[in-house]
């Protein structure tokens, strides 16, 4: 279960709008209670999607800024809890890139966008080798 501020989850919806056509992406801070596979989003924080190359359909995070943010979060007491990004004129599904670079017990927001809109937003967890939906409690 995912659990975010409205506020949060609107600003993050507006860096997707201002994004399009190329995804954003972004880290998602704060607490994870292990026990009940919770996440408690405090902050969000928009990093630069280093694929250029495919930025309509693609993106990456760069060490560098996966290490700023996670020192980031560090100073304020707080975890990475997940990840966040953009599929511009897709569903907010993840795909087998998605797959491919995810871990375990941290959430990813996908934003469906188009022109001008958010069409829909989702929460994923992974769990062994697949992703399972997971509930957004704002």
């Amino acid at each position: 279960m995912l659990k975010i501020r409205k506020e949060i989850l609107e600003k993050i919806k507006e860096e997707a709008k201002k994004g399009y056509p190329f995804e954003i992406c972004g880290f998602l801070i704060g607490n994870i209670d292990y026990q009940n596979n919770l996440r408690e989003v405090i902050l969000s924080y928009q990093v630069e999607n280093q694929n250029k190359e495919r930025a309509n359909d693609r993106f990456e995070i760069s060490p560098r800024d996966y290490l700023k943010v996670e020192n980031f979060a560090e100073e304020k007491n707080l975890l990475i809890v997940g990840i966040y990004h953009s599929h511009p004129d897709h569903p907010s599904r993840p795909s087998q890139t998605d797959l491919m670079f995810a871990q375990p017990d941290l959430s990813y927001i996908i934003i469906s966008a188009s022109k001008d809109k958010i069409n829909s937003i989702q929460s994923w967890y992974l769990e062994g080798d697949r992703f399972q939906e997971e509930e957004i409690i704002l």
